[in-house]
C-alpha cells in the first residue's frame, strides 16, 4: 500500500476532494491529513473525510486494516496528524498534554535544535516535519539518533524541488543527499509527502515516480525506497489504528488479537 504521508488540510470540501482523487489516481491508496490548529482538526474530525464513530477492524492488524478508515465520500482512507510549531520547550510539553488523548497523529515542526531534541525524546511525538532544507539543517546528530531509538519518523518532501529551478534545486539537492548520508534510510524512518505549506496539488507526484527519483538521484536501493512509501507509512498509522482502538495497555503491551468462540447460551470472548 502507498501512502503519501502528508496531504495539506482545505476547509473547503469540494476542493480538498479534488486534491484527494487527485492522490488516488496516481496512485495512492491512504493519506495522512496535516492539520496546523485545533480549529482545522475539528472541522476534519466533522467532516464526512473521517469517520465519526471508530471503525471495527479484523484481527490481526495489517495494511488492511488501514481501509477501515475509508468514508464513503473519499477513495482512499485519510488519517489526522496535527503539526506543532511550539515557540519554545515548556510550551511543547504543554499541547503535547493536550492533543496525546485526540484521535491523531502528532508532528512537531521547529527549526530549534533543543525543541527538535525534545520532541524526538518523547514518546508522544510520532514524527518530526523537515519537508525544507531549513528544517532538515537543524536535524543534528544527536537529535537523528534520539529519533531512531524512539521510533520516531522523518518526514520529507520532494515538492520544493518541483517547485523551484536552477541553483535553488541544486541546493536542496545537496542538504537532501547530506541527510540521507547522515540518517541513512536503512537505519532511520523516513515517510515522505506534499510540503504543507504548498496548496498546489499539482505539484504532487506518484510513488512510481517518487522511488525512482530516490533510487536514481539519492542512490536509496529500490526495496528502501519502497519501505519509504510503503512500509514506514503503514507502520505510523498502525500506530494510530492501535491508540485508536485502545488496544495498548501500558508501555510495551498491547492486544494483538481477540479470541472469540460460539457457545451454547451466546458469543464468549
Amino acid at each position: 500500500m502507498f501512502i503519501n504521508s502528508c496531504i495539506p488540510w482545505s476547509n473547503e470540501p469540494t476542493n480538498f476532494l479534488k486534491n484527494i482523487s487527485l492522490c488516488h489516481q496516481i496512485g495512492y491508496q491512504a493519506a495522512i491529513v496535516d492539520l496546523n490548529s485545533k480549529s482545522d482538526y475539528q472541522d476534519f474530525i466533522k467532516s464526512d473525510f473521517f469517520p465519526k464513530n471508530i471503525p471495527k477492524i479484523r484481527f490481526p492488524l495489517s495494511a488492511e486494516t488501514i481501509l477501515n478508515y475509508r468514508t464513503k465520500i473519499t477513495p482512499i482512507s485519510l488519517i489526522p496528524r496535527v503539526t506543532l510549531n511550539p515557540e519554545n520547550q515548556q510550551s511543547l510539553k504543554k499541547e503535547l498534554s493536550v492533543w496525546k488523548e485526540r484521535r491523531c497523529l502528532i508532528a512537531v515542526k521547529s527549526l530549534n535544535k533543543e525543541i527538535l531534541e525534545v520532541a524526538a525524546r518523547d514518546g508522544r511525538v510520532d514524527l518530526l516535519s523537515v519537508a525544507t532544507i531549513d528544517y532538515q539543517k537543524s536535524l543534528t546528530k544527536g537529535i537523528i539518533s534520539l529519533a531512531r531509538q524512539n521510533e520516531c519518523f522523518l518526514d520529507i518532501s520532494l515538492t520544493p524541488l518541483i517547485e523551484y529551478e536552477h541553483y535553488k534545486r541544486t541546493k536542496i539537492l545537496r542538504v537532501l543527499y547530506r541527510l540521507f548520508l547522515k540518517a541513512k534510510p536503512s537505519a532511520n524512518k523516513y515517510i515522505i509527502g506534499s510540503d504543507s505549506n504548498n496548496k498546489n496539488p499539482w505539484l504532487m507526484r506518484g510513488p512510481k515516480e517518487t522511488i525512482s527519483f530516490l533510487y536514481s538521484v539519492c542512490n536509496i536501493p529500490e526495496f528502501q525506497a519502497k519501505k519509504i512509501l510503503s512500509n514506514n507509512p503503514e507502520d505510523i498509522i498502525l500506530r494510530f489504528i492501535k491508540r485508536d482502538q485502545k488496544l495498548f495497555i501500558e508501555p510495551g503491551v498491547e492486544i494483538v488479537d481477540i479470541i472469540e468462540e460460539r457457545a451454547e447460551g451466546g458469543l464468549n470472548k
